[in-house]
């Protein structure tokens, strides 16, 4: 193998590798000494790293180290670092789980041939013999003062040394990515499994606590509010939404209309969108469904407050024969303002007659533009998600921008390369905001 390459590294640290790639990297890991220096460097710098995303619910630095785990079940540390870590343990639910099962499945690697695991040993080239392996490396205190808790860059570049740790990593990394299903709870993502949405050329993983491998530099409330809407769905739960964008789409009801119209049962068209959503443009663009027999269209915009102000109205829209839905974008000139909720409809002439959607017994069609502070840091966070389409679609939801949501995860859902498990999250997504709009 050669030198490994950025991506395949930032795979290993997030855990996407085949377990035969994985131990293909372990391998190389051990014999090329600038591969391990540049990831070092990485797992120092990335979020969602193994020891990171093992114990999420604490920082990396208050739980003991892989490395420690293993010389504590090889009794290979010092007195006074075994008393602080079995101190640790004794309040850790993680951190037991996590001992327990390396020490389960590193008991079961140890009974399959030594060769399969162990570091291919240098054969002398003046005997031919096989030098014996060396003793672990004790990963207690040391006379420098390195402490249990360490994650020292020197310290994780011999930890891929040690013929031992060598096989607690092989361990280590086959529950991380293939096994995580026997003990999920030792990864941080409970009982029900987790789901890889892939786009394009990267993945992010989903799991019953949230997102195991979110971009860098989203502050932690935003992923907290990612999560709270992420791991429920994937559950097939009711996603906790935050109490502001509950208020946001409670305004938005839609109300039976009090505009002049028809009752519903004359009306051949319907409104589209946006209904129910926030919006991020002062220009937004209105859709609805064709009506047989229309000649023409003419879209209304008014305030959803005491004035009632008509505040846009559309030119007369002339349909095109084939098109099964129409749409409007207002104008620079009738451009709205910011932080406000409207409400809209359509007028229709068909056969000389004008016909309104909503009718007098359809709910209005309602939603609000983002003010301009809410889409500024919205803004912000996107281009942290580097582009990606499921932390993008869960921000917009949060937002309430229920339409661009739909539209990333559309994206996603369409993308060949998804897994079924995927497309169920996707679609689970999908289905919610649905009933966003509809509740």
């Amino acid at each position: 193998m050669d030198h490994l390459s950025t991506q395949l590294q930032h795979r290993f640290l997030a855990r996407l590798l085949s377990p035969e790639e994985t131990l293909d990297v372990i391998k190389h890991l051990r014999e090329c000494d600038a591969c391990r220096e540049k990831l070092s460097t990485l797992r120092s710098i990335k979020p969602g790293s193994v020891a990171d995303t093992i114990l999420p619910e604490r920082p990396a630095e208050d739980h003991p180290s892989a490395d420690s785990l293993g010389a504590y079940l090889d009794n290979d540390l010092s007195h006074p670092d075994k008393t602080d870590l079995e101190a640790h343990l004794s309040t850790c639910e993680l951190c037991q789980r996590a001992l327990a099962d390396l020490k389960s499945f590193r008991e079961e690697l140890l009974q399959s041939p030594a060769q399969e695991y162990a570091p291919v040993a240098e054969t002398s080239q003046s005997s031919g013999t096989v030098p014996p392996p060396s003793r672990p490396r004790d990963y207690g205190a040391t006379s420098s003062g390195r402490r249990l808790f360490s994650q020292g860059n020197q310290r994780f570049l011999d930890w891929f040394n040690q013929p031992l740790v060598y096989a607690a990593v092989a361990a280590l990394v086959v529950v991380i990515g293939i096994v995580a299903v026997r003990s999920p709870e030792t990864l941080g993502i409970g009982g029900g499994g987790r789901v890889t949405v892939t786009d394009g050329d990267h993945r992010i993983v989903v799991g019953p606590n949230g997102i195991t491998n979110p971009p860098t530099g989203l502050p932690g409330e935003v992923l907290t509010g990612l999560n709270n809407v992420a791991a429920p769905i994937l559950k097939d739960e009711p996603p906790a939404l935050s109490p502001t964008l509950k208020n946001n789409l409670m305004a938005l009801k839609r109300v039976p209309s009090v505009l002049l119209g028809q009752s519903s049962a004359t009306v051949p068209f319907q409104v589209l969108s946006p209904v129910r959503t926030m919006v991020e443009s002062v220009r937004p663009t209105f859709r609805w469904t064709a009506a047989s027999g229309a000649t023409g269209y003419v879209v209304h915009v008014i305030a959803d407050d005491r004035s009632l102000e008509e505040v846009a109205t559309s030119p007369v829209i002339i349909p095109t024969t084939s098109a099964p839905a129409c749409q409007w974008v207002v104008a620079e000139s009738m451009a709205l303002s910011p932080g406000k909720r409207y409400r809209w409809y359509v007028t229709a002439t068909i056969q000389d007659q004008d016909v309104d959607a909503p009718g007098i017994e359809q709910a209005q069609a309602k939603f609000a533009v983002l003010s301009e502070e809410d889409l500024t840091n919205l803004n912000v966070l996107r281009k942290r998600a580097q582009g990606d389409h499921l932390i993008g679609g869960l921000l917009n939801l949060n937002a309430g921008l229920l339409d661009a949501a739909q539209s990333d995860f559309e994206i996603l859902l369409a993308d060949p390369g998804q897994s079924a498990s995927a497309k169920a999250f996707l679609q689970g997504m999908i289905t919610e905001i649905g009933r966003l709009k509809e509740t």
